[in-house]
């Protein structure tokens, strides 16, 4: 052991490891004339400045490496390219001229390159695109994105579905950090805010090589604003005000970077009342109220960069829907008066994340390793307030080592070991028992190359994954309990041997992709040994604890055409589900709730895809026309429908940039269109939807000429549509989603 911790010091401390100045001049590619005050920067170590009026700029401090270069100026197509550092020329950076630019290039912190081209599907969006037209949550604003929507108990509760697959088949991620917050049930949501978040990439498919197992459905990655530019800092204060549900969101937020430290603190509190129905009524205990803190420190010297990110939220939740009723009607959950005090029932979320990330770059390579942790305590009060329904706390530890390996110009080779330690505990006293505590340690080794020659490039890789699942036997509980669950101890072990290959084109008009990727999921301990109510879905749920892993296999195809003033996409898919785990509908009942258990197929299909276009006529360069249709069918090997999949839907907008240089600035006006198709294919007790159509209106406009002051208005469901989406956990309860719902948010910035 002392062996091979010598041999690895001596590899990591051999590399050179100093750092330099790096100066570089801006210029137009065809006139050669020097481009004012442009946008260099690094993502790779999150370091950005301003060239001057002369198109200079420099960086101190630089680790001597190879790192991607991102150049950005007005009316320049955005620049993206690798740099060796190790080089101490003056680098000339040639930008093309645009008469016209369609949308930011955004670089992908999961391959590090830009979006069109990565071979896995990703979709990135920034925090302003996501709210442009003023959604209430992060979770209900992640619908804006083509094979995304989400499934809801009220405004306070959603999680995104993605490509039909959701909960346990879906991970989520939080600056490369693995969060888990008992996703399994229906009534948990998203543990995630919109607080200090810079941009979203959601990668769809079968997603096992960088981040692991369960991510059948795809990968939720949400990540952090970037750190200020050194030697500044700033600060904003807003603040957001919805009329349906009178709910109210203020923010703070403060960056700083001075010499080699930097720092991000962010904190809001919101609060909501029931939400309005388009006839006037109000949903009961649809309230829901929070607090989220979150920090970043970070600091730089040399080759070595340290992150230290930690947040923390507290969430009171009311759960609309739930009924001890035999026969719950809808009548029963409407009220003629909005209510924003606490009733049962409700729940209590406590979240803590900490995760810190080394890295360290190399001539030709860099070295991450990162720990963290995340924390889940969920409390639910149902029909007593002195003791909970259930208390349940989940604790998971990870630990990701990843070496990134630059080994000709053309060829790339990530390597890295990944794991994480998941305690799942029972908090006494409560009244009902639903999972019993166990203990999960999975651990993973992986390794993916890529090979560019000209304008092709191809990557594959392989990965093996371990799980041990230890499922604890517990003593006869105390009387009081709803159920007597299962106390016998189980021990499983599951295996995942997985891969991914892939190529991709690109050219001036059109990008070429095609990826086949597979990936694992073991059962949770939900699905083995789950014997309980579950009030908020409406049902008493059993496991079987002789489930088998499910496996699955993507292939993803998509092309696309570039051209001046119009681009298109189409984006094809298929996944094959084998040994699919589902909840199904028994004759049996539980006092007045239906027995549901948990089975398995064979074999489960998964289909679609997004066809999208984004128009720019010529003749009017600040209209942008966007449309994108998604679609998913699901059914078993027999062709049988699988429950609970999205509709079919098409997502529209218009958006009008106003360029005006008064005081007061008309930035833009937005106005989207989002139609949801009938969903006729519905599996066994499941009910149809019918479609509907919302509108949203919004415009965003700024005070000054610091353009400190912005505000952004509009209105949500402009139509007050009567609807009932049809992942809706209240639309078996004919109950539907909010109405008309006018917001206000306003921002002040102190530069």
């Amino acid at each position: 052991m002392k062996a091979k911790l010598g041999i690895f010091i001596y590899l990591v401390f051999s590399f050179h490891l100093y750092s330099q100045e790096f100066e570089g001049k801006v210029i137009d590619k065809k006139t050669k004339e020097v481009i004012p005050f442009a946008k260099v920067g690094f993502p790779d170590i999150n370091i950005f400045t301003s060239a001057d009026a002369q198109g200079s700029f420099m960086f101190k401090d630089l680790p001597k490496s190879h790192l991607t270069l991102k150049a950005t100026a007005f009316n320049y197509e955005v620049l993206i390219q690798e740099v060796d550092l190790t080089s101490n020329s003056l680098l000339l950076i040639k930008m093309t001229p645009l008469h016209t630019v369609f949308e930011e290039v955004k670089i992908t912190a999961s391959e590090g390159r830009i979006q069109r081209e990565n071979i896995t599907s990703i979709t990135v969006a920034t925090k302003d695109e996501l709210f442009q037209t003023g959604a209430t949550t992060l979770g209900e604003s992640l619908n804006s994105i083509p094979g995304v929507q989400s499934s809801s108990v009220g405004m306070g509760i959603t999680k995104p579905v993605i490509r039909g697959l959701s909960g346990m088949r879906v991970v989520t991620y939080n600056n490369g950090l693995r969060i888990e917050n008992q996703q399994w049930g229906s009534d948990h949501g998203m543990a995630a805010s919109e607080l200090g978040l810079g941009n979203v990439e959601v990668v769809k498919g079968p997603s096992s090589l960088l981040y692991g197992a369960d991510a059948l459905g795809g990968v939720i990655h949400f990540i952090d604003e970037p750190y200020i530019q050194k030697g500044k800092v700033d600060a904003y204060v807003s603040s957001k005000f919805e009329s349906n549900s009178m709910g109210t969101k203020n923010e703070v937020g403060f960056r700083v970077h001075k010499d080699n430290w930097r720092a991000n603190v962010y904190a809001n509190y919101l609060n909501h009342a029931d939400f309005q129905l388009p006839d006037g009524g109000f949903i009961k205990n649809s309230r829901f109220w929070g607090t989220n803190f979150k920090t970043s420190l970070g600091y730089r010297k040399n080759n070595y960069q340290l992150n230290i990110r930690y947040q923390m939220s507290y969430l009171r939740l009311g759960i609309p829907g739930h009924s001890h009723n035999e026969n719950p009607q809808a009548i029963d959950f409407i009220s003629n008066e909005r209510v924003r005090a606490i009733s049962l029932p409700v729940q209590y979320n406590f979240n803590n994340f900490l995760l810190v990330e080394n890295t360290l770059f190399f001539n030709r390579s860099k070295l991450l390793v990162s720990l963290g942790n995340t924390n889940n305590d969920l409390q639910e009060y149902d029909e007593k307030v002195t003791k909970p329904f259930t208390h349940l706390n989940v604790n998971n530890s990870t630990y990701n080592i990843k070496y990134d390996y630059k080994v000709t110009e053309k060829i790339n080779l990530k390597t890295g070991v990944q794991g994480m330690v998941k305690i799942n505990r029972n908090r006494f006293p409560t009244s009902a028992f639903l999972i019993p505590d166990a203990n999960t340690i999975d651990n993973g080794v992986f390794a993916l190359m890529d090979y560019e020659v000209k304008k092709w490039r191809f990557q594959g890789g392989i990965r093996y994954d371990v799980r041990n699942l230890n499922i604890l036997s517990t003593e006869d509980q105390d009387s009081s309990l709803t159920t007597n669950i299962n106390t016998e101890a189980l021990e499983r072990t599951f295996h995942g041997l997985n891969y991914s290959a892939g190529f991709v084109r690109n050219s001036k008009r059109t990008s070429l992709r095609f990826n086949a990727s597979s990936g694992y999921r073991a059962p949770h301990v939900s699905e083995l040994r789950a014997d309980g109510f579950h009030h908020g879905s409406l049902r008493y749920e059993k496991g079987d604890e002789n489930l088998e892993a499910e496996h699955a296999l993507q292939l993803d195809l998509a092309f696309e055409l570039h051209f001046d003033h119009f681009e298109f996409i189409i984006n094809p898919y298929y996944n094959r589900i084998r040994n699919f785990i589902y909840l199904n509908q028994s004759d049996e009942f539980a006092g007045s709730f239906p027995i549901f258990e948990y089975g398995q197929t064979a074999l489960a299909h998964l289909y679609g895809g997004e066809v999208g276009f984004h128009y720019h006529p010529h003749s009017i360069h600040r209209l942008h026309i966007n449309s994108t249709f998604s679609v998913t069918i699901a059914e078993t090997e027999d062709g049988t429908p699988i429950s609970l999949i999205p509709q079919p839907n098409i997502n529209s907008s218009i958006r009008f940039d106003v360029n005006n240089k008064n005081k007061f600035k008309v930035k833009n006006i937005i106005l989207e269109h989002q139609y949801f198709l009938p969903q006729n294919r519905v599996g066994i007790n499941e009910t149809t939807s019918i479609d509907y159509h919302l509108l949203n209106l919004s415009t965003q406009f700024v005070i000054g000429n610091a353009e400190n002051l912005s505000f952004s208005t509009g209105v949500r469901n402009l139509l007050n549509t009567d609807y009932q989406g049809h992942l809706s956990s209240l639309k078996n309860l004919g109950l539907s989603q909010p109405g008309i719902n006018a917001y206000l948010s306003v921002i002040f910035k102190i530069k």
